[in-house]
Formats: structure tokens, sequence, C-alpha cells
């Protein structure tokens, strides 16, 4: 088997709903999708993204700099090819619109790899489990009062039985509140996660956490940048409330660092900021060795797959506002029910596209940016 052609195409959506965290709105949605045939027949999808940044320049590095790599060679040598395109761009660096570029090329990958085999990617790489738990994610920083709890009951209609609160307010006391609603709204037995987005130092961190932590939060998600790591081992070694981390790391090497400098709690790699299912699966096997467990941050028509192949799978999260079926992008939603997640039994990752709409939101050679960051 073959690849014989190679299609790159940038999307940009606007967001259904507001999405906002402690350090940035969601304006626009940014999804690389590669598209692959072979010479057997099969047509297989991949697909990256940005919340609105870099886009383009990934784009380019796959369809300029990737493309000679992939014509002409055989998608069930995933491993080969992950490595030829990771050297290829490791002069570029290891990591951001780098490692998102090969993440789309490798999710195609094994989507032809896992079509031509006639298999649902979960059980090509073992198939631990046949459902995940799930929970409702919201980036909900401009909710307060009534309509944080609005937001909550709903997810708790829906069969949920975790959920995630952004918090990092600028007022100490408008968490405190934010995190009093929320457990007087779902009760004491849902689990209820609390994020920052990277919005503290270590010290300031440690004494906010500590406010909050009478409502007994499941984990506290990125306390402090990502790339301090003293600081999350501080935080981490100060509070009782778990620590996840992992979605703004972005190789197995600043895992194994995080992990053997005793940083983290729940691993929170990214599959498109990894660069793919290749180097996931090595991070959750190292996490495995540290008996720690995973709980992928976004992509979660991808991230299931991933949960129900491994033993030390935690949660999915179903970010609301951001699926591909939210979006428009995809035909039919990743099946939860009962706050547990399904993968598709279709061969591949199993995500149908809705064509239409892949050609309504393609981005012309120059756009308009709108600023995320506060």
């Amino acid at each position: 088997m073959k690849i014989t052609e190679l299609h790159v195409d940038l999307l940009r959506v606007p967001p259904t709903i507001q999405l906002q965290d402690a350090i940035q709105s969601i304006t626009t949605w940014e999804f690389v999708l590669v598209t692959l045939r072979t010479d057997t027949g099969v047509t297989a999808r991949g697909w990256s993204y940005s919340l609105g940044m870099g886009g383009a320049a990934v784009r380019e590095l796959i369809d300029v700099y990737l493309r000679p790599l992939l014509i002409g060679a055989d998608p069930r040598n995933a491993e080969r090819i992950w490595q030829r395109c990771a050297a290829e761009l490791h002069a570029v660096g290891n990591a951001g619109v780098s490692s998102l570029a090969i993440a789309a090329v490798d999710i195609a990958v094994w989507d032809a790899v896992g079509k031509s085999l006639e298999l649902p990617l979960y059980r090509l790489w073992g198939a631990y489990q046949e459902s995940t738990p799930a929970y409702a994610s919201g980036l909900n920083l401009h909710l307060q009062g009534d309509e944080l709890a609005e937001q909550l009951t709903g997810y708790l209609d829906k069969g949920n039985t975790a959920v995630k609160v952004k918090i990092g307010r600028d007022d100490l006391e408008e968490d405190v509140e934010r995190l009093a609603t929320a457990r007087a709204t779902v009760g004491n037995k849902v689990a209820v996660f609390v994020d920052a987005n990277q919005k503290w130092r270590a010290g300031e961190a440690i004494r906010r956490v500590s406010a909050l932590e009478r409502f007994a939060p499941a984990w506290i998600e990125e306390p402090v940048l990502a790339e301090d790591l003293r600081g999350n081992v501080h935080v981490r070694s100060a509070l009782s409330t778990p620590v996840a981390l992992g979605e703004s790391l972005f190789t197995r090497m600043q895992f194994a660092d995080y992990i053997h400098a005793g940083a983290v709690d729940i691993v929170q790699a990214d599959v498109a900021r990894v660069g793919g299912f290749t180097e996931w699966l090595k991070i959750a096997h190292l996490a495995s060795s540290f008996n720690l467990q995973m709980a992928p941050h976004y992509m979660s028509e991808l991230s299931v797959h991933l949960l129900c192949a491994i033993e030390n799978a935690y949660i999915l999260e179903d970010i609301e506002g951001g699926t591909l079926f939210e979006l428009g992008l995809a035909t039919e939603p990743v099946q939860i029910v009962d706050g547990r997640a399904t993968p598709s039994g279709r061969p591949g990752h199993g995500v149908v596209f809705d064509e239409s709409a892949i050609e309504r939101h393609k981005a012309a050679e120059a756009f308009e940016v709108i600023p995320t960051r506060h």
C-alpha cells in the first residue's frame, strides 16, 4: 500500500458559544485537515488544531516540507513515517507547529492503517475496554452564579457524573463563589475538576487552591506555567489536591522530566500537540510505568480510541462547543451515555466529515486574525 495523493486544508471555524478561560477567549477554531489516498483505494484523514493562531504555518509545513516524505510511503510503516517527519522538522523545533504538523499526518496514517485492516483504531491497539468515563468540560470563566449553575445542571441532565469548572478570576473570592455554586449544584457525589490555565505563579497557586480545597476539587489543572517545572513540583508538594497537566507539553521527553520530578498526578497529553497517536501512546506507556493515569486534553473523537486502548485510562474530556459535531464539521457526535464514551466501530478513527462544511470553512490565502489572549 502506497500513498499516492496528499491534500492539506486549513479550516477556520467560528465558535458556536462563548468560550473563555483565565488567559484567553477562543475567537476562531483552526483545523489543519490532511487527506491521504492510497493505491489500494483507501482515503484517510487526520487533523490537528489551534485556538486561532498558527494554522497557516502548520499547513505549509505539511504541504511543502513533509509532502516529499509521504508520497510513495507505505502508511503501515507508521513509526518510520513519524520518525522521518520528526527528523525533517527537528531543526525548526520539535514542538509547537512542528508537532502539530506531524500529528495531522500521523493521525491520517493510522486512519489508513485501520481502514486497510477494517479495524477501529482502539481494537488495532489492543482494546483494553469498550468504553471510557467522560466528563463535561466548560470554558466558562465568564459565567457566574445562576448562569454557571444552569450550565452545570445541563451537564447533569445529560448523565454526566463529572464536570470541569474554570477558575482564575482576578478576585479570589469570585473563584470561591464559583466553586461554592458548583458544589451546591452538582452535590457531593459528582467530581468537580478545576482548571486555572497556567494563570498563576507557584506561591499564588498554592494560596488560591488552598482556599478552594474545602470544596473537594478532584484535580487542579495547569495551576502555573506549563514550562515551569520547578514551580509545578512546588505546587504539587504543597497541596492535597491532585495536579493535572500536560496539555501544553509537546514531547515524551518533556513528560518524562515532569513525571520523574514528581510534578504531576494526572497526565493530560493532547494527541495533536504531542505529534499524533504514535507519540501519545508512548507517553501513556511511560505514565503507566509510574502508575499514573491518562486524561487527555480535547479531541474527544480521537482521544476516545486512545483511552479505550490502554489500561491506565482515567477520563475523556468532552468540551462543550468544541467537538467537530457541534462545530458542524462531523456528521455525528461521539457517543456518550450516562457518563461513558464509546468509540466509533467504523474502521480507522471513524469520523465522517461533512464535506460541504469543509468547503465553507476553508481559509483563504490571506485572512484577518483576531487576538485571543487577554
